[in-house]
């Protein structure tokens, strides 16, 4: 008579997921609380409280962000990179770049709390760990519009887009304009350097 053999499973620890996952949690706690309060008050939180929210330790929502500032500069950038990133090769290089920009900077327009706090941490001086994460923002923004533009296009387009974008966002920062209107100002400018059709 055989013996039933016992399978021996091995859980493995993937620490990409973990980290996903916490950022997800405080994440969605930082958009509970700006959506909770008015904006003034936005300013104080405190990586207490957004521990708390999350019910997470403090320690860990530390050990993930260096500041409250670079959480919601990776909240943001978290948000970018979900966005999917199709180019229509059938449309001309304004229209592909405008999809891109358009959606990028739509994407905490419906939000416009937390894309206000996103976007003072965005341009937050004197913080390394923003500084950072605007890097690899840019660095995104760069992806996005060079796979629009497609092989070929000029380095100073590419360049001068990138710039746009980034003005763009000081102007909704300083309450120049709202998201919307950033948006369709971007079309306006693309319409000044780029053509129709390729």
């Amino acid at each position: 008579m055989s013996s039933p053999v016992v399978a021996e499973v091995t859980y493995l620890q993937d620490p990409a997921h973990r980290r996903k996952h916490t950022h997800r949690q405080v994440f969605g706690a930082a958009a509970a609380i700006v959506g909770a309060r008015p904006e003034p008050a936005v300013a104080e939180l405190s990586m207490a409280e957004l521990a708390a929210r999350a019910r997470i330790d403090p320690s860990t929502v530390s050990a993930h962000f260096a500041s409250i500032d670079a959480m919601f500069a990776e909240l943001y950038l978290n948000r970018v990179y979900e966005l999917p990133l199709t180019v229509d090769p059938r449309a001309g290089a304004r229209a592909r770049v405008s999809a891109q920009l358009r959606a990028v900077t739509l994407v905490l327009a419906d939000e416009p709390l937390l894309a206000a706090a996103c976007a003072r941490a965005l341009l937050r001086d004197g913080d390394a760990a923003v500084a950072a994460v605007r890097t690899r923002v840019a660095a995104e923004v760069h992806r996005r519009t060079a796979a629009a533009l497609g092989m070929g296009a000029w380095p100073e387009v590419l360049d001068t887009v990138q710039t746009m974008f980034w003005g763009a966002l000081l102007q909704v920062q300083t309450s120049v304009m709202s998201y919307h209107a950033m948006a369709d100002r971007l079309d306006t400018m693309l319409a000044l350097i780029l053509p129709d059709t390729d």
